[in-house]
């Protein structure tokens, strides 16, 4: 897969707009977008964090229709541990964050987030349709398991039962969840908690825009690309 990620953090785009670079992504090679929408879309879930500017559901299903034509399999990204501050900066749900002056990280230990991001992750799934994949996030979640209901647990432990808990519905219905791996890597040493169904997506910050030299696996670090088997 060749993955072309749009990203609507802290961003708004005109469906004009996407509709037009659609077909260049196609054109350059990429079989694959990766929608991490945020409040891009007029969601039924938490229709607090929606943009001004979000487009409605039916537009986003013509943009789905339109891309699958171009042979542009859709993945979505709803991030589920860090990165929510487009949510938790609302007060209706300041009660979900890891620490009262930090809109980014959700408390994991509370049953009401887990309800809210299997009910979004439902959302999501009605939407785009028949999916293979669906990226959980869980990056750069710096505050994760730091305050008093969660800090008591092994940070690890508790990181792999929330993800396998929000993608039990995903693996029910036979879509393969996936993270990135930099809270993973940066434990590599204790990587049993972590579900063997859930796929490891590497950020790598460092080689710049070409092919990377080496690629992060979890217990063994950066190695050469050589070593890898196909």
């Amino acid at each position: 897969m060749t993955i072309f990620h749009l990203d609507f953090n802290h961003v708004s785009m005109r469906y004009d707009a996407i509709k037009e670079l659609l077909p260049k992504i196609a054109a350059l090679g990429y079989d694959t977008i990766l929608w991490e929408l945020e409040g891009q879309i007029a969601w039924e879930t938490c229709p607090e964090c929606v943009t001004p500017e979000a487009w409605s559901k039916d537009q986003f299903r013509e943009l789905l229709a339109f891309s699958r034509k171009l042979g542009l399999e859709p993945i979505p990204l709803l991030q589920t541990i860090g990165h929510g501050e487009y949510v938790m900066s609302h007060v209706k749900y300041h009660s979900f964050r890891e620490a009262p002056d930090h809109s980014a990280c959700y408390c994991v230990s509370k049953p009401e987030v887990r309800a809210f991001l299997i009910r979004w992750i439902a959302e999501y799934c009605e939407l785009f349709g028949e999916l293979r994949y669906f990226h959980l996030g869980g990056d750069e979640a710096r505050r994760f398991g730091s305050c008093p209901a969660c800090a008591p647990r092994d940070r690890l432990e508790l990181y792999g039962e929330h993800i396998d808990a929000v993608a039990e519905g995903l693996l029910a219905a036979g879509v393969r969840p996936g993270i990135w791996g930099d809270m993973v890597l940066a434990a590599r040493d204790k990587l049993e908690p972590i579900s063997r169904d859930f796929l490891l997506w590497d950020w790598n910050y460092l080689e710049g825009l070409e092919t990377p030299l080496t690629v992060r696996v979890p217990g063994h670090g950066a190695i050469s690309r050589d070593q890898v088997t196909p």
